[in-house]
């Protein structure tokens, strides 16, 4: 299926089951929804070719795994065709939310209307040609504002942390950091190295979160990724309460492998010294408060 000079990646392998049951409540707060291609063609501008990984494949991903609810990040691979996204979302009901990039022609009545539909946040990146900026940050944070939205961001190099320490505390919405903020700071260097020091500042201010994802995309090695477990396991230890988990599945723009099991991604909760009380805020409490999701945990 890929289009002149568009490079394919893998597709996700089978589920799997982690190796004990996951709190009831559990969420995966970054996945994708892909096709059917017949119904949902991917944008020819698009960076990759993926695999489809429609909202029956993500169904059966949340039984085996036991994930009772999820938040689907609209993919870039998409395009700006909201409709395979907010689809998923209205089948899966009150066990879904959503993410997505706000288009300069979106307007607060568009906003609004995405709000009604499930989503809950704006997601920023360089890697989708956004200008990351304190000016750009707090723009989007008081367009979302007014619908209880968070803004998370995939940093890109070190520096982005510097930016996020001098916006973080003013912000009128919650700030969310993607895939460990890996591209941040280096595991040769160790845990009190000045960027992952400022990580763990970050984190303790209570204003910005860490979603625990893209470990595979961290670590060149496979399941446990033990290179990142003394970072991870400071951070569970530091600030549990700032934590939460995501597969980032089908796992897109991933040219070769090894493509990660969606039970060794929650296996490695408990690796990296989640307790039954850590695991119940990573994957239930904090998940209700940033994305809306009707409080199980009382």
């Amino acid at each position: 299926m890929a289009t002149g000079t568009i490079p394919d990646c893998l597709g996700a392998p089978p589920p799997t089951a982690p190796r004990r049951p996951l709190p009831r409540g559990a969420c995966d707060t970054h996945l994708h929804v892909l096709g059917p291609y017949s119904r949902y063609p991917l944008a020819p501008e698009r960076a990759y070719t993926v695999p489809e990984a429609p909202l029956s494949a993500l169904r059966d991903y949340m039984r085996v795994t036991g994930v009772d609810r999820v938040v689907v990040a609209h993919v870039s691979a998409a395009g700006k065709d909201l409709a395979v996204t907010l689809d998923a979302i209205a089948e899966l009901g009150d066990a879904a939310r959503g993410t997505v990039m706000l288009e300069p022609e979106m307007d607060d009545a568009r906003i609004r209307a995405l709000d009604r539909l499930g989503m809950r946040g704006a997601r920023l990146s360089r890697a989708f040609g956004d200008a990351l900026t304190a000016e750009t940050i707090r723009h989007i944070a008081a367009r979302i504002a007014p619908y209880g939205w968070h803004i998370a961001i995939w940093p890109a190099q070190p520096e982005e942390l510097e930016l996020f320490a001098a916006v973080a505390g003013d912000l009128p919405v919650p700030l969310v950091l993607d895939h460990l903020a890996s591209h941040c700071w280096t595991m040769e260097d160790g845990v009190d190295q000045p960027a992952f020091v400022r990580l763990r500042r970050l984190l303790g201010t209570g204003k910005v979160w860490l979603k625990l994802s893209g470990m595979y995309r961290a670590s060149a090695t496979g399941y446990p990724w033990a290179g990142l477990q003394p970072f991870m396991s400071t951070l569970v230890s530091e600030a549990p309460d700032q934590l939460i988990w995501a597969s980032d599945w089908p796992h897109v723009g991933m040219p070769s492998g090894p493509m990660p099991l969606s039970g060794q991604m929650l296996d490695w909760l408990v690796d990296i010294g989640c307790d039954d009380a850590a695991l119940h805020r990573i994957l239930v409490q904090t998940p209700e408060k940033l994305f809306g999701f009707p409080p199980l945990s009382a």
